[in-house]
């Protein structure tokens, strides 16, 4: 018997709403509808448009229904992380989201470790820090004294709110809540002693539910909390075997680049190499880092693009692959390429700041963000084995990232690991399993990476490590110049 699921699939810089239909074993996946996600900035601040995402999420809602009709099962929205909206007494939305590449949390990490030292703030939470976390967003409003969040009646993270949107029930589902850094994977719920120590409000939030709930209803399709956390979704969806020993990387506009604890991995160690436990589905911990991925290569794309130069993505890498190896290093996680802005110009002001010269061509310029992500991972690899204390042989790449053999070859060469990668779908397909989960059509997360493994085997590509005594050396520089 076919059956039907509606996956909600919101990254950062686009929207998707895919149904996922089960027959015999198998999932196979067709597109409703997709959409442009991203920033819009008004007078200084930037903000998300959840008006105009809760409109295709209608449509493609609306789509689903009169192509399959009662063979569609349910439905689960999964999104970036961090952000939220405030709702009022009213159960409106007070203001529209703010992104989480807005300037207003500049200087908050400050204001935070005046009052809890850092070290504290990451035994309570083990969460990486980015200045961009919730805890830092939630600093910026309480310092301000913002009018919105004084009078706030609730804070929904972006699933929830837009599952509120279409159920009326407030909850907040758990690998989203655990990116905030002011959730506590030890103790499994909020962390209310920080919060309280920082003067941030703690009856904010809603109640904590496990991905596989079923939330509510819209017109009576049931709504199921997912992985909320589109990488929660993606690590879902990593068709690993029973006893596989594999680092993953759900490779996007961010790349997170891990593996998969049964428990969190918190002390001094993790804290000084800034790794992050985020909670996954069926009580696994994603033990991370939240790596810069295809960003620099989309702002570098959108930049040029600008000035009439009109690059595929095959051109780019085309370009990049033509181009002198090893000329220039950069370090892709850097501040100053996290933001929108003139990403050619940042990329050659980095190279003649760390006195490498400057990158001239396009070409150049795409060499050294690729190699750059490249050796970002090797770099992270080696940490993950070292405290994860695992010896992980394989890296097993997912998302629409994997979808650049140039940076899946990159990221072999560089690790000295084999890469496998697929499916590239992997945040809608690990959505889809837990609303299969939720129904009971599959019993565990083993049996749904199963079913991937059997629906997707023709997605699955296999790059060995190549040129290997270069790509050390070329570490070792990039450690030298980009660690000074």
């Amino acid at each position: 018997m076919k059956k039907h699921y509606l996956a909600v699939d919101l990254g950062a810089s686009s929207g998707r709403t895919i149904v996922g239909t089960f027959e015999d074993g198998k999932l196979s996946l067709k597109e409703m509808n997709r959409f442009w996600n991203g920033p819009t900035e008004v007078r200084g601040t930037l903000y998300w448009d959840f008006v105009h995402l809760f409109r295709n999420i209608q449509e493609g809602i609306a789509l689903a229904k009169k192509e399959f009709g009662d063979g569609l099962v349910c439905m689960g929205i999964d999104t970036w992380g961090v952000d939220f909206g405030l709702i009022d007494s009213d159960g409106r939305l007070a203001c529209n989201p703010v992104n989480y590449r807005d300037s207003r949390t500049a200087g908050m990490f400050e204001k935070v470790f005046e009052k809890v030292p850092k070290a504290e703030v990451f035994q309570q939470t083990g969460i990486q820090f980015m200045e961009l976390n919730t805890l830092y967003q939630l600093m910026s409003l309480s310092v301000e004294d913002s009018f919105q969040y004084r009078n706030a009646a609730k804070m929904l993270f972006s699933p929830d709110l837009l599952s509120y949107w279409l159920t009326g029930k407030m909850v907040a589902e758990r690998t989203i809540a655990s990116t905030s850094q002011f959730y506590n994977p030890v103790t499994k719920d909020w962390a209310y002693d920080l919060l309280e120590k920082l003067g941030i409000r703690t009856d904010l939030f809603a109640e904590l539910v496990d991905p596989g709930t079923v939330i509510g209803d819209v017109d009576g399709l049931p709504v199921v909390a997912v992985g909320g956390h589109d990488t929660a979704s993606a690590f879902a969806a990593v068709p690993v075997t029973e006893g596989e020993q594999s680092a993953f990387l759900s490779s996007g506009t961010w790349s997170l680049l891990g593996t998969e604890l049964p428990e969190p991995v918190i002390n001094d160690k993790t804290l000084a190499a800034n790794f992050t436990n985020e909670v996954g589905v069926c009580n696994t911990v994603r033990f991370l880092k939240n790596l810069s991925g295809l960003w620099i290569l989309q702002e570098l794309r959108r930049n040029w693009n600008t000035q009439e130069c009109d690059y595929s993505w095959a051109a780019m890498e085309h370009m990049a692959l033509e181009a002198k190896p090893f000329a220039f290093f950069i370090d892709p996680s850097d501040t100053i390429f996290l933001t929108p802005g003139d990403m050619p110009a940042r990329i050659q002001d980095y190279c003649e700041r760390t006195g490498q010269g400057r990158p001239e061509t396009h070409a150049q310029i795409l060499r050294a963000a690729y190699e750059g992500l490249a050796l970002l991972y090797a770099d992270t690899y080696e940490s993950l084995e070292t405290l994860s204390g695992r010896t992980l042989d394989t890296l097993r790449i997912v998302g629409g990232g994997c979808k650049d053999t140039l940076l899946d070859q990159m990221a072999a060469n560089a690790t000295g690991r084999k890469v496998v990668t697929g499916p590239t779908e992997a945040t809608a397909t690990g959505n889809l399993i837990m609303q299969m989960f939720a129904m009971g059509d599959i019993k565990s997360l083993a049996e749904g990476r199963e079913v991937i493994r059997n629906s997707f085997a023709d997605e699955t590509n296999v790059f060995e490590p190549q040129n290997a005594a270069d790509w050390k050396n070329a570490l070792k520089t990039w450690r030298a110049i980009c660690r000074a």
